[in-house]
């Protein structure tokens, strides 16, 4: 009988092992502190900006918006390119239209790579009120700016690796576009993955 008891002492060993590894606590995402996003939101914008435009300096709207209308339509429009964007995670998503609740306004002394200048509503009213064409104003002040952009807050996923953020330009009467971009950090550079255009004129 010696076996039996053995036998049994091994089993008991064996179940205490199974039921271990069954309760072991998953391993906790670590949160980024406030000042790594703050971080990792700007080399999105930076990289973003630098694929698309890779201009001397840019001109960027004062608040932030998901559409020319604001941030009022975000879900319908993240609704609309999560349908695009092949292997959006649904976390980046939902950071995105967190983060994008409220209008934010855009900081002046962020580290986008280039020169920018953030411009406010009331000053672009002004400069295309006057008794001129408003772009020719507007690019004999900013001649190396592209257009006028305007960008949203970043969505990220858990593991901040994958980044989603809406950009718009216009850059004449009836030139300009708005894209959602999905980026994925790699080796710890974030490069821009896809693209969709949700307005264009």
């Amino acid at each position: 009988m010696p076996e039996l008891v053995m036998f049994r002492k091994i089993l008991i060993v064996l179940l205490v092992l199974v039921l271990a590894a069954c309760t072991t606590a998953p391993t906790p995402v670590s949160t980024p502190s406030a000042e790594q996003m703050d971080a990792d939101e700007q080399a999105v914008f930076a990289a973003l900006l630098q694929k698309l435009y890779a201009a001397p300096s840019y001109v960027i709207m004062d608040t932030t918006a998901t559409s020319p209308g604001g941030v009022g339509d975000t879900a319908s429009s993240l609704e609309r390119v999560g349908q695009d964007l092949a292997g959006l995670d649904q976390a980046t998503s939902d950071s995105f239209q967190a983060r994008n609740a409220a209008v934010t306004p855009m900081r002046g002394d962020m580290q986008l790579g280039s020169p920018y200048v953030v411009l406010s509503q009331a000053a672009m009213s002004q400069m295309f009120s006057q008794n001129r064409d408003g772009w020719q104003v507007f690019y004999e002040q900013y001649p190396d700016a592209p257009g006028i952009i305007t960008l949203s807050r970043v969505g990220f996923n858990a593991t901040f690796d994958q980044a989603l953020v809406y950009i718009g330009i216009m850059s004449h009467w009836l030139a300009g576009a708005g894209t959602f971009a999905l980026l994925k950090k790699v080796n710890g550079t974030w490069i821009v993955d896809q693209q969709v255009i949700t307005w264009i004129s």
